[in-house]
């Protein structure tokens, strides 16, 4: 018999969702990396200084290496700050308003609401997970589709423990560095529960369409981020969403800016601090880089073993 989803992976999957729609053109597998760059930033501006680093929530447990440089800022830093704080976070607590969420307070059927030919998809992936279709009937659009990609990531040796978070988090609480979160797990709920019934049918139906070529489109991503390749990022994280500037404002850019006045805050700080947060959240011009740019201040990129201005 299938086994149940780990609740872990529930736990730490739901900022991944965005990453995942992306479209991502298909490669062979992730191009040979000479010196591993990654996505990272420093600003300095009064007492403290503050590193950014581009987080992949998931990695495979069998090339979850992180970039040399992230192991500096992390060195450096006397404190983190993640979009979430997990050890602050009850994991029963957790489960309790990620099902309170999932259910549809109106009681509507997802059957009733889903294209015949996407409700077919779904079944045999329902199937897989040991899931029988009552048990999902009353769930909303995007509860499902988190509940998906959650597994498929760990089918495929993805984990939450080994993504950028998940190890510099074990390696803070070994060593006793304290994080900040960012956001709180209703807010990251509410990005996916406030959407309109339309659009999180539209997102369950992406997420069945792109389950099944969705190692390709990671190894892509995966690949870019070592490589530092800012460009190509954009074009596999951004490209889609500017097509819908609604989800890109509100899964993106109302984020990015809420986080820029913490930022400010831990560079006020007389420690310095680590901001680890997902890939899309530093790309283009209504990243956090960019709006921090706009504030004035000078983020510095880490390339080639050195800290070079960020034009």
């Amino acid at each position: 018999m299938p086994q149940p989803m780990p609740a872990l992976a529930l736990r730490r999957s739901l900022a991944l969702l965005a990453l995942l729609l992306a479209a991502v053109p298909a490669v062979a597998a992730i191009p040979a990396v000479a010196a591993e760059v990654g996505t990272l930033w420093r600003v300095r501006d009064g007492a403290g200084t503050v590193f950014i680093a581009g987080s992949l929530h998931q990695l495979r447990r069998d090339r979850a290496g992180l970039p040399p440089s992230y192991g500096l800022a992390y060195g450096e830093a006397e404190r983190l700050a993640m979009e979430l704080d997990m050890d602050a976070i009850s994991p029963a607590a957790l489960a309790g308003q990620l099902v309170a969420r999932a259910l549809d307070p109106d009681g509507r059927s997802l059957r009733d609401d889903l294209p015949a030919a996407a409700w077919r998809t779904l079944q045999p992936r329902l199937a897989g997970l040991g899931l029988p279709e009552a048990a999902i009937d009353r769930f909303e659009p995007w509860a499902v589709a988190l509940l998906l990609a959650s597994a498929e990531f760990l089918q495929r040796g993805y984990s939450p423990d080994s993504g950028v978070e998940g190890q510099l988090q074990a390696r803070a609480a070994a060593d006793r560095k304290p994080i900040d979160g960012l956001e709180t797990p209703a807010e990251q709920f509410e990005l996916f529960d406030g959407l309109p019934r339309t659009d999180q049918v539209q997102l369950l139906e992406v997420t069945l369409k792109e389950l099944d070529g969705l190692g390709p489109r990671l190894d892509a991503l995966e690949g870019a981020w070592r490589a530092g390749d800012l460009p190509r990022l954009e074009a596999l994280l951004l490209d889609d969403y500017r097509q819908r500037p609604d989800l890109l404002e509100r899964l993106v850019v109302r984020r990015n800016m809420a986080w820029v006045a913490p930022v400010r805050g831990f560079l006020r700080r007389p420690d310095d601090t680590l901001v680890v947060v997902g890939l899309m959240h530093l790309l283009g011009d209504q990243g956090l880089i960019a709006l921090l740019r706009q504030q004035g201040l000078k983020p510095e990129r880490f390339v080639d073993g050195a800290w070079r201005p960020d034009p």
